[in-house]
């Protein structure tokens, strides 16, 4: 008797020192501890999941498989346990075994990755060879239109944007649209440079369809995007095709760095950009954004042949821009946006339940975001001296998410108790609580300092209603003479303005008809007609050649320091990003970037003539609990690779010198191949044992190069 308790609190106090263990990330500990557990209790099916975890989290790839197949064998539907012995299965190239056991996962749980690697396992051509497409083949690339839809269960201003053109240009049969995406979630395998998954456009438009409509149920518009990244098939756009990036170019999957290699082979890029705020105005913007988007612009400036703009205002900033950095000027025409965001007039008013106190009531409504850019404080200043001067204000109303920069509102506000109680603020409201909120409000209101465009005027006049708004940037564009404008850096010009708003209901009223008797609204109809028929216009022209390159002597980092402000004027002459070629690059970071996988590859254009041996020079970074891993370097224009390396060797930032020969288009091409077993994290889904931290070349009589470089990998410079 005795003995069986005894027995049985060991049971307990292994499995629990286990999970402390598993929780400390002391994986031997754990491995001991569940091991001693399953002694006792062999049927503990979760525990054999938790031991091979264990198992693989310190390399040791059979002993983890090992462990999975017990928990399999114990449970033969357990998603979770199938997943994990199929991914560890792979990667010890047991193929027929791994595309059991996803099978198996599929099974008892379908999903688009399991999908994906049965298809890859089963060598399905649409994963397995790319279908080449050229001359007259538009590309639309939506990477950050699928990542949002995952995210969020309705459409912003972007994402309606894109689909709405998405729509027309599927309908259009003059136009032979495709759509692309840089990863199809797909975590396994990383597609050649100048390959992208293209989706089926009958699935994207239906996925549109959905997202657009009344009511969404976010699982199943989840589900219908990883269908349609499940039937995508791989593509190669060839030299003559064009590559439009609708949406986000400065990240979020369609980064300027995964086209440099299609632009290169001739291919035509185009993108549609809606403001450069970050550039022109960074005191407005989260700093981490001002750093990506400085950078992208430049990019995106080296690389484009056409740029399609939302407004003749950001279509002038950035031709100023571009002069400003002494660049080449690219072909640029306004496509303007339309007056209210749903594709279609939605007719449906329901008021919101997060404003019931205001129903009934006067009062004027800012629509929009609330961050500093919109200039939300000038509105409560204005209202505040008015109350002061005894006129009898209506309440005020803000719908929008917190954002940025912010404090000196919500300072305001928590002194004045949101103005005594007159300023209500709501957000996540539907299409038809909008549509309500707009209808019943005297007039809207939108101050901001500075805009790419401005859809809270235009959703103002759709919905009939006068606004006031500031007179800069685009927004006279969309409000042409139907709105009362205000300097948003003056309160005494705007005191009156409001003034008039406010107690002159004829005035009020005359504007309400004006907007009635003359208000033409663009619809999405108009975008997507103008949009196609410009890209059209664009297919016809030259493309212009890419022609960066690395300067000999020259290091290249790929440092970037986040929130760090970029010299747009230097970074625009020297774009170091694009100047890599890879898809296995992760961002970048502080130390530099993490490259995907043991056997990453990379190329880096030159200056110098094909054939040319040369002195190449890389600092690595080393992952953590890899020192023990060997390393070698293969140079794949001269077919040779260096000796071994320890990773150990060059944890320190050591910099690392061998002979490499350029290729026929002037570029080093390199493979790192890595060897040995290295941890993966519990928190970070990234699989990277070396990463890049600076490059470099030189030829071998260049002495001054060589010791430019050197000195570049080994100091602290503050000389240059």
């Amino acid at each position: 008797m005795l003995s069986k308790l005894l027995d049985g609190k060991r049971k307990v106090s292994d499995r629990r020192k286990g999970n402390q263990c598993r929780d400390a990330r002391d994986w031997a500990g754990a491995v001991n501890a569940y091991t001693r557990h399953l002694a006792f209790n062999n049927a503990d099916q979760p525990i054999w999941v938790q031991l091979g975890h264990a198992w693989k989290e310190q390399g040791q790839l059979e002993e983890a498989a090992e462990a999975y197949q017990t928990a399999v064998d114990l449970d033969i539907n357990d998603v979770d346990a199938n997943t994990h012995l199929a991914d560890i299965l792979r990667r010890l190239d047991r193929g027929e075994e791994a595309l059991a056991a996803y099978e198996r996962a599929n099974r008892a749980a379908p999903n688009a990755e399991a999908m994906r690697n049965i298809r890859l396992l089963r060598n399905d051509a649409r994963v397995t060879v790319a279908t080449g497409l050229g001359e007259g083949t538009t590309f639309f690339a939506i990477q950050d239109l699928f990542g949002y839809l995952k995210a969020h269960v309705t459409m912003s201003g972007i994402q309606r944007v894109q689909a709405g053109i998405a729509i027309h240009a599927i309908k259009d049969a003059d136009v032979d649209v495709r759509f692309i995406l840089t990863d199809a979630g797909d975590r396994t395998q990383v597609l050649p440079a100048g390959e992208f998954w293209m989706v089926d456009n009958a699935l994207v438009m239906g996925i549109i369809d959905y997202a657009s409509g009344k009511h969404v149920d976010h699982d199943t518009l989840r589900a219908m995007v990883m269908a349609c990244e499940d039937g995508a098939e791989r593509v190669q756009p060839l030299q003559g095709s064009t590559i439009v990036l609708l949406g986000a170019f400065w990240g979020l999957g369609n980064s300027i760095r995964d086209f440099v290699h299609s632009k290169r082979a001739g291919v035509r890029v185009g993108a549609y950009v809606y403001d450069i705020i970050p550039v022109t105005h960074p005191e407005f913007c989260d700093e981490a954004l001002v750093t990506d988007f400085s950078m992208a612009i430049c990019e995106l400036c080296a690389t484009a042949d056409f740029i399609l703009t939302i407004s003749d205002a950001t279509q002038t900033a950035l031709k100023d821009f571009i002069t400003e950095s002494g660049g080449r000027p690219i072909p640029m025409t306004t496509v303007p946006l339309a007056h209210h965001l749903t594709r279609e007039v939605d007719e449906v008013v329901e008021w919101p339940q997060q404003l019931r106190r205001v129903k009934g009531k006067r009062y004027a409504a800012y629509i929009s975001t609330i961050e500093g850019r919109k200039n939300h404080l000038y509105v409560v200043n204005v209202w505040r001296r008015l109350i002061a001067q005894g006129v009898d204000v209506p309440d005020l109303v803000f719908v929008g998410r917190h954002g940025w920069k912010i404090g000196a509102l919500t300072d305001v506000l928590a002194a004045t108790n949101n103005l005594d109680g007159r300023l209500h603020i709501a957000h996540n409201l539907s299409d038809g609580e909008l549509n309500a909120v707009y209808a019943n409000c005297d007039f809207s209101v939108f101050t901001s300092f500075v805009e790419g465009w401005g859809l809270p005027v235009g959703e103002s006049l759709f919905h009939g209603r006068p606004c006031i708004a500031s007179d800069t940037s685009s927004i006279p564009e969309v409000g042409g003479d139907l709105v009362d404008y205000v300097d948003p850096f003056s309160i005494t010009q705007g005191m009156e303005v409001f003034r008039r708003m406010i107690t002159d209901k004829a005035y009020r009223d005359t504007r309400a008809q004006a907007i009635r008797d003359r208000f033409v609204p663009r619809t999405w109809k108009d975008v997507g007609a103008d949009f196609l028929e410009k890209v059209k216009a664009y297919q016809d022209t030259d493309i212009a050649p890419f022609e960066g390159n690395l300067k000999e002597g020259r290091a290249l980092s790929f440092k970037i320091t986040p929130g760090h402000r970029i010299n747009t004027k230097v970074y625009f002459k020297n774009p170091k990003r694009i100047l890599i070629d890879s898809v296995f690059l992760y961002g970048a970071e502080n130390h530099g970037v993490w490259m995907k996988g043991p056997r990453p590859t990379f190329s880096i254009p030159t200056e110098m003539a094909p054939g040319t041996s040369v002195l190449a020079y890389i600092q690595f970074s080393v992952a953590p609990g890899a020192s023990d891993c060997m390393m070698t370097l293969f140079d794949q224009v001269a077919n040779e690779e260096t000796d071994a390396i320890r990773l150990f060797d060059i944890s320190h930032g050591q910099p690392v010198r061998f002979m490499a020969k350029v290729g026929e288009d002037s570029a080093i091409r390199i493979r790192i191949d890595v060897t040995g077993s290295y941890p993966r994290s519990a928190n970070d889904a990234r699989n990277f044992v070396i990463g890049l931290r600076t490059f470099g070349y030189a030829d071998p009589e260049n002495m001054r190069g060589r010791q430019e470089l050197l000195e570049a990998m080994s100091l602290v410079d503050r000389a240059s």
